[in-house]
């Protein structure tokens, strides 16, 4: 199957600085295996700084994960209730 995206661009200097950070943050997060839940907020609070969710920033993190973690594996979460 063909992916087809019109409106595909080359990433400007910044974005490309800001996909290095959020990888360097994944990476970061994964170096025990888990994702706390201050962990997480980074990384979420990095994807929506600029209110949006762009397909560069989730393939940084799919791939990052995949390149630290291996093909097999996913980080464990530690979740936390809400009171």
């Amino acid at each position: 199957m063909e992916i087809n995206r019109p409106n595909d661009r080359p990433p400007s200097p910044d974005e490309i600085a800001h996909l290095e950070n959020l990888k360097s943050v994944v990476e970061k997060a994964l170096e025990d295996g888990k994702l706390s839940t201050a962990e997480m907020a980074r990384i979420k609070s990095l994807v929506w700084a600029d209110g949006k969710v762009s397909y560069q920033e989730l393939r940084t993190i799919h791939q990052t994960i995949k390149s630290v973690m291996g093909d097999d594996e996913t980080p464990d979460f530690q979740w936390q209730a809400y009171s």
